[in-house]
């Protein structure tokens, strides 16, 4: 059998040794330039490149139109496929250019192949819509930014499910290429508005939901995706894959902008009903649910607002009084069209509604759910949640979270639902954690992240409900190697004041 040898540059072999790895990448591309620049710098000289040639700019996320007129042009990008860095041979005898071509280039491609396969399932309308890998895979061939990226996020796959720190490191060094690839081509007026740099930053994102380089690098990627897609117009996602990368995330979208709590363009007529105007779907049960979501993170900056003015202690009362009626008639608005949906769309969803069963332990390991019986108080096993398919499972969660958003227990301003049903929307999430778990496909459970963050943050300490989504949190960090998962989701947290 054939040994596999992974080649490195001396430094990067030092820094692979002593020095964590998730230490090592960057942090989100969309965050302050001088930050970016300065990690961008020391993850080049850890991986033996040299350094980035800077533009000027206060940010790094500015994307600039036509008429700002000639920047000049960045440096040719390094070929790191057979550069010292993170030149790669699989099996044999021969040079690392021979090598490379028949050997290296296959087995690239079943890392990519299986990436896909965990991210973008075939059967997109059973699981209401799938990360876009599929189709931009094909587009590898045209643009050497998504052929790169999605060589770092292949090997940065394959190292962490398969405990290989030699492709982990690889996979390292080809992020780093990415970011630096990234970074010149927003600085670019058109290239920062294509197709390219949003498949970029969605494969930036999947990288970073195992590497996790900070508490907030995937939230950062988010925030700059929403951005690119605001820039990008509604009308630029009508068809193939551009209304893909809206609409199939627009989960994650959403549940950015939520976690960021200010309004977005989301919420606009445009963004509502332009991207189903062309050749795809009508809007599922979930977009619908969705449609709703899109006017919360208005709602909770309202909620910011009144609270600033509140600590500065000097705001004359009728403003505070007149904010804060505004604020609980819009809670009471947006939760009566949630109970709207649930009436219209999951009451009468078609494949049916779901039932409880009881619960037991199962060879996987999955936790069993016990929480408080409201009659006794008494520690019991909680019922589980069987639903039809994974979409009424994804929708049913996401209607008990943003409602669990809108009552917010945090600023003590609005209760809509009351602390009982605010624990028994809470305990329905958890109750529906295992059929999820266990029947969504693949890498596909990120879907749940906000889900889980939002139950999670319900409960108080040593509850024996919150030890059960700790629990929850790494099992699947365990199965899948999601460091955001093993990371509690954290970055899905939506804080009072989050910014």
């Amino acid at each position: 059998m054939r040994t596999r040898i992974v080649k490195l540059s001396q430094a990067t072999l030092w820094s692979a040794e002593h020095e964590p790895l998730k230490d090592r990448v960057p942090g989100g591309v969309f965050g302050n330039l001088a930050d970016l620049r300065r990690q961008l710098d020391e993850a080049h000289q850890l991986a033996n490149l040299p350094p980035i040639k800077h533009e000027e700019s206060h940010n790094v996320y500015n994307i600039k139109s036509d008429s700002d007129g000639d920047d000049e042009p960045p440096d040719d990008a390094l070929d790191l496929s057979h550069g010292q860095a993170d030149t790669l041979i699989l099996g044999g005898e021969g040079n690392a250019q021979s090598s490379r071509a028949p050997i290296a280039t296959t087995v690239m491609e079943l890392f990519i192949e299986r990436l896909i396969s965990n991210f973008s399932p075939k059967n997109l309308a059973k699981y209401g819509g799938s990360i876009a890998l599929r189709e931009a895979s094909e587009m590898r061939m045209f643009s050497p930014i998504i052929c790169t990226a999605f060589e770092a996020a292949a090997l940065s796959f394959a190292g962490c499910r398969d405990g290989n720190p030699s492709i982990e490191v690889v996979g390292h060094s080809r992020y780093i290429r990415v970011l630096r690839l990234l970074q010149n081509a927003l600085y670019d007026p058109k290239q920062s508005k294509s197709t390219d740099v949003l498949v970029v930053v969605l494969l930036s994102t999947i990288i970073e939901a195992f590497k996790q380089s900070s508490s907030d690098s995937i939230f950062r990627h988010q925030l700059g995706g929403l951005e690119l897609l605001r820039a990008r117009t509604a009308y630029r996602h009508r068809h193939g894959i551009d209304r893909s990368l809206f609409v199939d995330l627009r989960l994650y979208w959403v549940t950015a902008a939520l976690v960021h709590r200010k309004p977005t363009f989301m919420a606009s007529k445009e963004w509502l009903t332009v991207p189903w105007t062309g050749d795809g779907t009508p809007k599922d049960i979930l977009h619908r649910l969705l449609d709703i979501a899109v006017d919360i993170p208005g709602y909770l900056s309202q909620i910011d607002e009144f609270m600033a003015l509140l600590r500065e202690a000097n705001s004359p009362p009728s403003l505070l009084a007149a904010m804060q009626s505004s604020i609980l008639d819009l809670a009471g608005e947006l939760q009566a069209r949630l109970n709207m949906w649930k009436t219209m769309y999951a009451d009468t969803y078609p494949p049916g509604m779901p039932k409880e069963e009881l619960d037991c332990e199962t060879p996987d390991g999955f936790p069993v759910f016990k929480c408080r019986d409201p009659s006794t108080m008494q520690t019991v096993t909680a019922k589980v949640l069987v639903y039809p398919d994974i979409l009424l499972a994804t929708s049913m969660s996401l209607y008990w979270a943003l409602s669990l958003v809108i009552s917010t227990a945090d600023s003590g301003l609005v209760s809509v639902l009351g602390p009982q049903r605010r624990y028994l929307f809470a305990c329905n999430i958890c109750r529906s954690m295992k059929y999820y778990i266990q029947n969504i496909p693949g890498c596909l459970v990120s879907r749940i992240m906000f889900v889980i963050r939002t139950a999670f943050d319900v409960f108080t300490e040593n509850m024996i409900e919150k030890e059960f989504l700790v629990e929850c949190f790494h099992f699947i960090g365990r199965k899948l190697q999601l460091t955001v998962f093993s990371n509690q989701c954290a970055s899905s947290a939506v804080k009072l004041g989050n910014a």
